[in-house]
């Protein structure tokens, strides 16, 4: 909390800041420019005091990014560094202090923690993904100046940018960073929404009183205690909607920090293209150019009808999206919608062998998370990728919910069994649970000792076996007689992927933005 302390110095007003425990600190005061003094709490009007023939009219809120003084400075324009410590990595806006919604997203995530880890790659450009068939996760700021982008296949990145190191990714290191950071966002908040593993949204209204300062600089002690404890950088947006902290947050970076005001927001959005809008689709936004609607103010003001038209039912929220309107709260827990588990092959597969073996090891890695989470699927789907890179996606609803391995390969195998045949081969092969819910309980059939239930007993006792002495220990035949082993290459697979329900994260990916996706 600070105290408004004021006194007059010399024949001009200056502030004193004032802590919690009510000691004075020390006054803030200008050294490069007459007249400005720091005023840590907002003031009542505006300030009209002279000094040495200097009349000083406005107080700016204003904030150092380097020693992490804040407060207001008057002046006659917002001042170009600190008077503190003469940084010039400064924040001022009139909402900086009001404003408690932020967007805190990791800066090349992957990489970042990948040339931390190894100093000698710091100044090269670093790509985490697969050679071959694989494609890229992540690739650092270096590596983006030639080009290369997320989801780019590595043949092509490399083509782009030759000299780019390449490296497998780890996930498990990954996410254990992740986690970190997640704790050192709860402890500014408890209302903290995931959005992947390196970016969240934050809640910090009603926080002043618990942390001692506004909301933007408890964000910006955040900004260091992981630039300096975990070792890489973050960025913040900070607004007044969900949306407009994501879209502040991706215009500066690497560790920026960008403000977006509620009173400026519609014009502020107003000349942005449509493709800021976060979870607008790519083919949506190329109708909405094709119907000459290129920009955020002329989304806006175009007819509700023709919006109907093009964005199908959600255009009116597409629209209040558009002119800074966004309801939605930070939900701290979100619904997992699906837990699924995927492998590129590095030379397509074709025999049921072949594919079934992997469809095993697949199914292995979505029990295990299922069961860690206290989770099981209604619903299995298996999800097929031909070499012209077409997809298949191929789905049974079950009778009751499992968390079990061998039964998710039995459906697997399954609607497996009719993608094969012929001349037919794949690329990439994916298993998923999905309408996810408790575990449900035990059937009479298991108690009356049926087949399933002995399959349930045997699968148990081998995750004993895993849990203490790892997956390698304990394999069935099929797994271990196979020649093409992803998992010893993790750039081919995307282990356990988690998809968390979508409904707060803005309007649906519209259905033709999947062209060549194909379900049965």
């Amino acid at each position: 909390m600070i105290l408004r302390f004021r006194q007059h110095v010399t024949g001009y007003l200056h502030a004193n800041r004032v802590n919690v425990t009510g000691n004075r600190q020390p006054p803030l005061e200008a050294t490069g420019r007459a007249g400005i003094t720091w005023e840590p709490h907002p003031p009542i009007g505006g300030l009209a005091v002279t000094h040495n023939s200097y009349a000083v009219h406005n107080s700016y809120p204003v904030m150092c990014r380097a020693c992490g003084q804040a407060g207001f400075i008057g002046g006659d324009a917002p001042p170009h560094s600190c008077p503190a410590c003469h940084s010039t990595d400064i924040r001022s806006h009139e909402e900086l202090f009001q404003l408690s919604l932020a967007h805190v997203d990791c800066d090349a995530f992957y990489a970042s923690v990948e040339k931390r880890d190894d100093p000698s790659i710091r100044d090269r450009p670093v790509i985490v993904g697969g050679r071959e068939r694989g494609v890229v996760a992540a690739a650092c700021y270096i590596a983006r100046k030639f080009g290369v982008r997320s989801a780019m296949p590595t043949w092509q990145a490399l083509k782009r940018c030759p000299d780019a190191v390449v490296i497998r990714p780890r996930m498990d290191h990954y996410v254990a960073i992740g986690r970190d950071i997640r704790n050192r966002m709860l402890a500014l908040t408890p209302l903290v929404q995931p959005v992947s593993i390196d970016e969240a949204f934050l809640d910090l209204t009603g926080t002043q009183k618990l942390h001692g300062c506004s909301p933007a600089e408890a964000l910006v002690r955040l900004q260091n205690s992981i630039r300096d404890e975990i070792g890489i950088t973050v960025s913040v947006g900070l607004s007044g909607t969900k949306s407009l902290a994501k879209m502040a947050s991706d215009r500066d970076k690497p560790d920026g920090f960008f403000i977006i005001g509620m009173a400026e927001s519609r014009d502020w959005l107003a000349p942005q293209p449509v493709s800021v809008l976060f979870g607008l689709g790519k083919s949506a936004v190329a109708r909405l150019e094709a119907a000459g609607i290129a920009s955020c103010g002329q989304l806006v003001t175009a007819p509700a009808d023709q919006l109907t038209g093009i964005l199908g039912r959600r255009a009116g929220a597409i629209r209040d999206l558009a002119a800074g309107i966004d309801p939605r709260a930070v939900t701290p827990e979100r619904d997992v919608k699906s837990i699924s588990s995927e492998t590129t092959f590095i030379k397509d597969l074709g025999s049921a062998a072949a594919l079934e073996a992997e469809l095993e090891v697949l199914c292995q890695k979505v029990s295990t998370r299922l069961k860690a989470q206290n989770l099981a699927g209604g619903r299995v789907t298996l999800k097929l990728k031909r070499p012209d890179h077409r997809i298949l996606t191929r789905s049974q609803t079950l009778s009751s919910r499992t968390d079990k391995a061998h039964m998710l390969f039995t459906v697997g195998r399954a609607l497996l069994a009719g993608e094969l045949g012929g001349k037919r081969r794949y690329r990439l092969l994916g298993i998923g649970a999905e309408q996810l819910g408790p575990p449900d309980g035990v059937s009479l059939l298991d108690l009356a000792g049926d087949t399933d239930a002995r399959q349930d007993s045997l699968e148990a006792a081998i995750d004993d076996i895993h849990g203490r002495l790892g997956q390698d220990a304990l394999q069935s035949g099929r797994v271990f007689t196979r020649q093409h082993r992803p998992e010893r290459d993790p750039t081919r697979q995307r282990a356990a992927l988690e998809k968390l329900d979508e409904e707060d994260d803005g309007p649906k990916q519209d259905p033709s933005d999947n062209a060549g996706k194909t379900s049965g």
